[in-house]
């Protein structure tokens, strides 16, 4: 990762350089106010307060999502299953290896306990399962954990000053390298549905040339005033890594601190880790603190 700073804007970022492995980046005709929205949305001024605490909507940065504004993690909901798949397995169904009988079962517990779950479609889904690329990609991310393990920790730990001892860290890697059967996205999409889960479906193609990781509480990207100011061309994904805890709580032993802990780590593991899937070695990383 480079770190680099605007003079004029005095905005702070990070690019992903040669973590970033896919597509999305800034691109030619992006650069002329790329230095203002990395200043303006990196800073925070397209943040508004949310009342819910859980991660239950995506990091994608396309229009189309209706509803209140709610916090965002990779792939909605599907962070929550993903970081308990790679720790504790407490959602595992014995007679079913899959992510969906997992996924499924982890719903069913959020949503008797009157907590919120959502993830999202596309309008135009480009032949993709379910139209959502942190659930489509899970098994390339799976792999990029196995593969780059440490240095999501090492950015993790450098980033955001995250604890990491060597057991949790090698919990997550070795339960990455070893999941080999993964559910269709449309799978995991249908699941969602089944259990009344907020689908949002976006729109358009992707423009992010931004990634920011929130950890301003109770607070999530306005993508509608984004929009606003900056018209279709501009996007960012945005990670409320401050809602991890309370969704690694939320699949988490009661009281069992250590269990919550863990999946926090996998859960930024996994996100990061779509990001590293997902974006070019040229996009932005700002965090919000």
């Amino acid at each position: 990762m480079a770190t680099a700073t605007d003079e004029t804007q005095q905005s702070a970022f990070i690019e992903l350089g040669a973590i970033g492995t896919g597509a999305i980046q800034a691109g030619v005709s992006q650069q002329a106010r790329l230095e203002e929205f990395t200043a303006r949305v990196g800073g925070g001024e397209f943040h508004r307060p949310t009342a819910v605490t859980l991660p239950c909507t995506c990091i994608d940065g396309r229009f189309g999502a209706s509803g209140e504004l709610v916090p965002n993690a990779a792939g909605g909901s599907e962070s929550l299953m993903v970081a308990d798949d790679l720790t504790t397995k407490r959602y595992a169904q014995a007679d079913d290896g899959s992510t969906c009988g997992q996924f499924r079962a982890m719903l069913a517990d959020l949503k008797a306990a009157e907590r919120a779950v959502g993830g999202h479609t596309a309008a135009d889904c480009h032949g993709a399962p379910s139209g959502c690329g942190a659930n489509d990609k899970l098994p390339a991310i799976y792999a990029y954990v196995a593969a780059n393990g440490d240095t999501l920790r090492e950015v993790a730990i450098s980033l955001l000053a995250y604890e990491i001892d060597d057991e949790t860290h090698g919990l997550i890697v070795k339960n990455a390298a070893e999941r080999t059967e993964f559910s269709g996205g449309d799978e995991l999409l249908s699941a969602l549905q089944e259990n009344d889960g907020r689908v949002d479906v976006l729109e358009g193609e992707h423009t992010e040339v931004l990634a920011v990781i929130n950890r301003r509480p109770g607070t999530t990207l306005d993508r509608d005033a984004v929009r606003a100011a900056f018209g279709d061309e501009y996007e960012a994904f945005n990670v409320d890594e401050w809602a991890f805890l309370e969704g690694a709580k939320a699949v988490s032993e009661p009281g069992y601190d250590a269990e919550a802990h863990k999946k926090r780590v996998a859960m930024f593991y996994y996100n990061l880790a779509t990001a590293g899937v997902l974006c070019g070695p040229g996009m932005r990383v700002t965090v919000l603190a």
